[in-house]
């Protein structure tokens, strides 16, 4: 049995929240109360998600994709742990409740990513409507996770999980993990709960610990 790797973007690809950059640029006033609801767990994932693109006009599609390009930052070392995935034969999957058409044009630089699960957005009325493509299975008890990433996971190969995460959206995902690299958020929730990790920075310090956790 070998590994995969399931990686979160937002946050963790990202060196920030690209989807909480997008709000403050586009809709801070009216994103300020749902972003601090999901962060406090009183609105699912899937609610507070589709409550903030319902705030954004589908005519700033493009303002939008420049912002990101512009101004969101990758996390060190992506690139290395891309590389020192694929020498150790590890696919690498970006697991995402974020959205194709802002995740897509950031990571098309990079090489080494197997598969990219995210969600699409429908820009044919005056505000936009995400599509969630990846709902929860009968095994998830939530049924509001929006992106269910741990029931992407169990469609994949039976292999070991690597996890990468750094919020709350990531929970799930680090209770299905046999490995669990956090960092923010998700880190001091591991603490809070004794959950087994590895707190990280860069993807270079993951790159590094990458054949001493597989072996």
């Amino acid at each position: 049995m070998g590994y995969i790797i399931a990686c979160d973007f937002d946050g963790t690809v990202t060196s920030s929240d690209t989807i909480v950059a997008i709000m403050k640029r586009f809709a801070q006033q009216d994103s300020e109360a749902v972003l601090q609801g999901i962060l406090d767990r009183r609105i699912s994932i899937q609610q507070g998600v589709t409550t903030l693109f319902q705030i954004l006009e589908s005519s700033d599609k493009e303002r939008i994709i420049d912002f990101v390009l512009s101004e969101v930052k990758i996390r060190p070392g992506f690139q290395q742990l891309l590389d020192t995935a694929k020498a150790l034969d590890i696919p690498f999957y970006i697991i995402s409740g974020g959205m194709h058409f802002f995740i897509d044009p950031i990571i098309a630089q990079f090489n080494g990513i197997k598969s990219v699960y995210a969600n699409d957005v429908d820009f044919s009325s005056v505000h936009m409507q995400v599509e969630w493509r990846y709902p929860c299975d009968k095994l998830c008890e939530s049924g509001q996770c929006g992106t269910c990433k741990p029931s992407i996971v169990r469609t994949l190969k039976d292999d070991r999980v690597i996890a990468i995460g750094d919020s709350i959206t990531d929970i799930k995902l680090a209770e299905v993990a046999d490995v669990l690299f956090t960092t923010d958020k998700l880190t001091s929730y591991a603490e809070d709960n004794d959950i087994p990790h590895i707190a990280f920075e860069t993807f270079r310090e993951i790159a590094e610990r990458l054949k001493e956790v597989t072996t």
